[in-house]
């Protein structure tokens, strides 16, 4: 009887001295940023920034001038200074929500481009063209004040064409900038994966569509071939 009282009194102590190392592993784990409980307060704050620039610059038509588009230029760096600070771990999750909002404001645009009849597309598409190059322009302005500043390019090189993505980014990630070719069509091509054969197909057609257009006005392709 003394043996098994003593046999559950050890496995007793055990069973406590086990439940009380996995608090303490668990608290371990949480103080390192392993273990999430809710939604950390930097990501908070970096999604409501990027819901308040989706908001200020993707509605009601997008950009409208140079102003606008260096504004949202300089949220957009904001938004990448603050992501790049975050600990690894809590990137993607970032990242995941910036993809997706580019993705619907890029749909958007699509949609209301075929929603138009024929004969307005083509002023549709000059109305894209024209956010597309001030955009590049308040990116080119941006990236020139920061190399005076020492700060160094903001995502690769200034030509580089909207639609592109550096080598670090993930490839949910929106097209902040391009170093090379090959990763401007890895990016182009998970956009394009996650999409339906018929999305595809509108895809295709709005593109070519868009840079048939800007060749007649003397602008390079838009899109990596």
């Amino acid at each position: 009887m003394a043996t098994s009282k003593t046999s559950e009194s050890n496995r007793l102590g055990w069973i406590i001295t086990l439940v009380v190392l996995a608090i303490i592993t668990a608290i371990a784990f949480w103080l390192a940023g392993w273990i999430q409980f809710g939604t950390d307060p930097r990501v908070q704050e970096i999604l409501a920034l990027q819901e308040q620039a989706k908001a200020r610059y993707a509605t009601n038509g997008g950009l409208m001038n140079l102003t606008q588009a260096t504004a949202a230029f300089t949220s957009m760096m904001e938004i990448r200074q603050k992501t790049e600070q975050l600990p690894p771990h809590l990137r993607p999750q970032v990242e995941q929500a910036a993809g997706n909002a580019f993705r619907t404001v890029f749909w958007e645009r699509v949609d209301r481009y075929f929603g138009l009849p024929p004969e307005q597309r083509q002023a549709e598409l000059d109305r894209h063209i024209d956010q597309q190059e001030v955009m590049r322009k308040a990116m080119e302005a941006g990236r020139a004040v920061m190399g005076a500043l020492g700060g160094g390019q903001a995502s690769g090189g200034s030509n580089a064409p909207s639609g592109s993505q550096p080598a670090n980014q993930t490839p949910g990630r929106p097209p902040w900038g391009s170093r090379s070719e090959d990763e401007r069509n890895r990016w182009r091509k998970s956009m394009v994966d996650r999409t339906t054969p018929n999305e595809r197909a509108r895809f295709t057609e709005y593109t070519r569509a868009l840079d048939a257009r800007r060749d007649q006005r003397g602008l390079p392709s838009s899109w990596p071939r």
